[in-house]
């Protein structure tokens, strides 16, 4: 009864328009056209399935062979409509194709369950501290445009002699100034805002599979969540400076989705669910936008673009993603205007020039623009951050950076190690062609290779598809290859955020063509349609062509669709599954130490903080050991040395962290993390202890002229001129130091001993009492107490 119906409906739309056509009421035949559209398509998508069906039979009987519909009534071949498994999947699939703005939010609630941890933790992370905690333009007390424009990522001015990095994102920044705005320095606000924008890019990712990409609400919707529970993102989302990636992606996916809307949509792919076999055809409608021709639609995408460049560098590279649009769409145009015989358009053609020549001339001026505002882009690195760069042999450098490639190729394909710092050791420098570890960037090459060769036999629909998201990972890629500069790390998961982008579209892409199976060539009674704009149409169906071109049997279409559940189904199961543990890894300081230590033990990086941790939890034995590592595998510098001073220092062990303080002097040191003077100071401590006194002193008075406000340093040298009987010398070194820091209760009772010693009895009362005002249960001073408080 349904199906007479529809043929009777039909029937009677058909003599409508007929009508119209008849009488020229043209405007009535578009306004039919386009309210009957849902119906129209499935009308068309039913008779193409039914010529399939006819000419499998016929194929069948020439062969010899039982027609499909009659080996399915004897039993001898399974129901074009397959298992329980793919009927729910291609409903689904229907579901989304007809609402996917719905079915993108709802992918997101996988999203947020494998992030659903972190919406809890609290506390800061290496350079959050510094990008956050300590940079005047988020925690200043008045915000000034002036100083945000004139101060990099980490708050440090970018003009004068102090180091800096060039690293100008002063959105990015602006952000974390309006998160303290709401919530002050409670990370856990920081946390939520990474977890939301993360989600709002996994969005975007799925629009532009759709607005860019053409493929279907369903399509779109496996790769928002592919890209959005990938676990080399867990870095992006939890360490809160990484926001930059996050931002410079979002808004550049946004750019991409504008020009696409506004100049080149895409051809509509086929839809998931007619594959499988379901019809639920009644309310589908694959609608994509016309585009305009105004070259004033270049502005906003243009600004998104130049808006995701001052979020984060990479930003910028973004550019190239619509002038390939415009490259892509020349081709296509050409290729008609040459198939039916035709000149080329010349006021298409004229429009395409105007735009790309505006975009060149955008991202040029846009470049010299920010190369005048920060005075440069040179990067002040040290050997820790990128020994590959100061490797001297061109070969090896050559090769190392190809080993990072097949790295970073691997995180993408397989993410199952990961680690927030891979510097010195972790990756020892490739010096030979016959390093075995070559095989795994030689195994990324040819990857890569014989997926654009297979681009050259896919159907110029996916073709497209698949050149745009390949751009996507390439380009955005390039700033992080190491191949136009030195990178100022070695392997950074953070950098491939919108690199993964294309990766998750392309994967997509490919599954969708696999799907379809169109790998040959176009049989030669497909003839393109052009339309109105000049651009190929979709190519006629004849009874000949298959519809998904896996051949003329519908179970081939079935067996298809079962296998890409299976492999979507297991890599999105297996990526949420690393990807919540990963997110438990991050869940503090201490844990991310602990686990990535153990898990990477030959970074200088990793087990310096490992070593930090097992220090703060005064498991000293532990924390030498760890810092030993860090040493071995960064000799050069004073860190580990300074630290496992430190430690003997607590210890009791004067004579070793003599030893060990004495050799970080001669180290590189890194000033941002702890101070030279601070070096100084606890050498002069551990000689004082050995008796070494006259040493002692030499080394605190170098510690005071680094830092002439160094209040520990007064204090400690008024005590050891007091071991000399240097009183009077002692007194004024102590008075310095209450100057300093007057809330000291230690230093006020050393004055006050001093004092004593001195026979000036009121000043000693009186700085009793106040330090006894400040701390009432201090013990009694009898001596010039020493200060040793480890430097954080």
């Amino acid at each position: 009864k349904a199906v007479a119906d529809s043929s009777s409906e039909g029937r009677a739309l058909l003599q409508t328009a007929v009508g119209a056509i008849q009488s020229g009421r043209w405007d009535d035949l578009t306004n039919i056209l386009q309210e009957n559209a849902p119906q129209l398509q499935a009308a068309r998508l039913r008779l193409e399935q039914q010529a399939l069906e006819r000419h499998a039979s016929k194929a069948a009987q020439a062969r010899g062979e039982t027609p499909l519909l009659q080996r399915q009534e004897r039993g001898m071949e399974p129901k074009a409509e397959g298992s329980r498994l793919v009927k729910i999947a291609s409903a689904v699939a229907s579901w989304a194709d007809r609402f996917p703005w719905s079915a993108l939010l709802v992918g997101q609630l996988v999203v947020i369950a494998c992030f659903a941890p972190a919406f809890g933790y609290h506390g800061y992370i290496m350079d959050d501290t510094v990008g956050i905690m300590r940079n005047p333009n988020v925690v200043g007390e008045e915000f000034s445009l002036t100083e945000l424009l004139r101060r990099d990522f980490w708050g440090l001015p970018m003009h004068g002699s102090g180091w800096t990095n060039k690293s100008f994102r002063p959105l990015t920044t602006l952000t974390f100034r309006l998160n303290y705005l709401l919530h002050g320095l409670n990370s856990c606000g920081f946390h939520v805002t990474n977890i939301l924008l993360h989600c709002l890019t996994s969005i975007l990712v799925g629009r532009m599979a759709t607005t860019s990409l053409g493929l279907s609400g369903s399509w779109a919707a496996m790769a928002s969540v592919f890209f959005g529970v990938h676990p080399v993102h867990t870095e992006n989302v939890l360490y809160l400076v990484c926001r930059a990636d996050i931002l410079a992606a979002l808004l550049g996916l946004l750019a991409i989705n504008a020009y696409s809307s506004f100049f080149c949509p895409p051809r509509p792919l086929r839809p998931l669910w007619p594959i499988l076999g379901s019809r639920p055809f009644d309310n589908y409608s694959p609608t994509l936008p016309a585009g305009n021709w105004s070259a004033a639609g270049l502005l906003w995408p243009s600004f998104l673009i130049i808006a995701s460049g001052l979020c984060k560098e990479s930003g910028f590279t973004l550019f190239a993603i619509p002038i390939l649009m415009e490259l892509l769409d020349f081709v296509n145009l050409q290729a008609t205007s040459a198939h039916r015989g035709e000149k080329l358009n010349k006021r298409s053609w004229k429009r395409i020039r105007l735009r790309v020549g505006l975009l060149l001339a955008s991202t040029l001026l846009t470049f010299i623009a920010r190369y005048r505002h920060t005075g440069g882009t040179s990067i002040n690195m040290s050997p820790q951050d990128n020994p590959i760069s100061f490797e001297s042999d061109r070969q090896a450098r050559v090769l190392s950076y190809a080993f990072l490639h097949g790295i970073y190729a691997r995180l993408l394909v397989w993410p199952h190690y990961l680690c927030y710092d891979y510097s010195m050791d972790a990756i020892p420098i490739v010096r030979s062609f016959t390093d075995c570890r070559l095989l795994l960037p030689l195994t990324a090459y040819l990857g890569f290779v014989s997926v654009v060769c297979l681009l050259v036999k896919t159907p110029p629909k996916h073709r497209r598809a698949a050149l745009i998201s390949l751009a996507l990972l390439v380009v955005s890629y390039l700033p992080a290859s190491n191949i136009l500069f030195p990178v100022g790390t070695v392997v950074g998961e953070r950098l491939m955020y919108v690199p993964s982008a294309g990766y998750c579209l392309a994967v997509v892409v490919a599954l969708h063509s696999y799907l379809e199976g169109s790998r040959g060539k176009i049989p030669a009674n497909i003839r393109p349609v052009a339309t109105s704009r000049g651009l190929p149409g979709r190519a006629l169906v004849t009874k000949d062509l298959c519809s998904w071109g896996a051949g003329s049997d519908r179970p081939e279409a079935l067996r298809r669709g079962s296998k890409v559940l299976l492999m979507a189904g297991v890599s999105l199961a297996y990526l949420s599954v690393r990807c919540f543990v990963r997110v438990t890894d991050w869940e503090s300081s201490d844990i991310l130490f602990i686990r990535d230590g153990a898990r990477q033990p030959t970074s200088s990086k990793t087990q310096f903080n490992l070593g930090i941790t097992y220090m703060q939890m005064q498991e000293w034995e532990a924390a030498i050991s760890a810092l030993v590592r860090c040493a071995h595998a960064d000799p050069l510098s004073s860190l580990p040395f300074y630290r496992i001073g430190q430690i003997e220092i607590l210890r009791g062990n004067f004579l070793s962290a003599e030893s060990w303080l004495a050799a970080a002097l001669d180290k590189f040191g890194a000033s941002l993390m702890v101070r030279d003077e601070e070096v100084f100071h606890d050498l002069a401590l551990a000689m004082f202890q050995t008796g070494k006194v006259e040493q002692s002193e030499t080394r605190l008075r170098i510690a005071l002229q680094l830092n002439p406000d160094f209040a520990k340093g007064w204090n400690n040298l008024g005590c050891c001129m007091a071991s000399r009987m240097n009183l009077q010398d002692a007194v004024r070194a102590v008075r310095k130091a209450v100057q300093l820091n007057p809330e000291n209760p230690q230093y006020w009772a050393n004055l006050a001993v001093l004092s004593q010693h001195t026979g000036d009895p009121n000043t000693a009362e009186s700085a009793m009492s106040t330090a006894y005002q400040i701390w009432p249960e201090m013990p009694p001073h009898k001596d010039c107490a020493w200060e040793f408080a480890p430097a954080g």
